[in-house]
């Protein structure tokens, strides 16, 4: 009786083993009943030509490191010693109109937009919802930000690059065609052709006290509405106190 009980629990735990077994290699990849997942899938691309190329010259550093969402990291060479770095792009089919909106730039002008937007990252890094977070606070500073008058910005060089775009992506959310096969025709849909494009991008510098002094001043007289929450105030203070770490 003990040896039929023992054999029929070894059974039961080899049956067990097996199945478990072959859930874990029969599990699909993706369930075939719904939609492919969405990721993101950055649109890839080769550089078909640029300003230098009829000198025989290379891209410009800052031209490789924009490209390459890397810019920053002029910021710490020799070059820009003491001098906040920001670059704006504008990237299009029209080459008339990419060179119109080049030349019609304005440092003085134009400057505010780049400001604001690098504000917003900052308050925005490793926070998952900053209107949550700061309140009212939080459009406000942007908004400041944004029709601030600043004075200092410096236009040091512009440079376009053409490229040409694969289809292998569309630079949105897309179907991840190369992870599931057949699923751009599944959704209706088609994977992005190829196509050509010229991208712009003009280099501005601003010395590094100076941006820190008109920025507390617009710390100073944001006054939003409705106020904030105290936890709302002490966060926005938090990134504020120590602003410069990681901008």
């Amino acid at each position: 009786m003990f040896k039929k009980s023992l054999y029929i629990i070894l059974v039961s735990i080899l049956v067990l083993l097996f199945c478990s077994c072959l859930t874990e290699i029969a599990r699909p990849a993706f369930d075939l009943s719904l939609p492919p997942a969405l990721v993101f899938t950055p649109e890839p691309f080769v550089i078909i030509d640029h300003q230098n190329n009829d000198a025989g010259q290379d891209i410009p550093e800052w031209v490789s490191l924009a490209l390459e969402g890397n810019f920053r990291e002029l910021e710490t060479g020799d070059a820009f010693a003491g001098r906040f770095v920001f670059i704006a792009n504008s990237e299009g089919s029209n080459i008339n109109a990419l060179n119109s909106w080049t030349d019609r730039f304005s440092a003085e002008q134009d400057f505010a937009r780049l400001a604001a937007a690098r504000i917003e990252a900052r308050f925005s890094s490793n926070v998952p919802n900053p209107d949550q977070a700061y309140g009212s606070y939080f459009p406000a500073l942007i908004r400041a930000a944004s029709d601030a008058a600043w004075g200092g910005a410096v236009r040091v060089d512009d440079f376009w690059v053409q490229k040409r775009y694969t289809p292998a992506g569309n630079g949105e959310e897309a179907f991840a065609e190369d992870a599931y096969p057949g699923a751009f025709a599944a959704n209706g849909l088609e994977p992005a052709p190829e196509r050509e494009a010229w991208e712009f991008f003009i280099l501005l510098t601003m010395e590094r006290t100076l941006f820190a002094s008109q920025l507390e001043t617009i710390f100073q007289n944001l006054r939003p509405l409705p106020p904030p929450s105290p936890a709302q105030a002490a966060a926005a203070n938090r990134v504020r106190e120590r602003f410069f770490e990681g901008f």
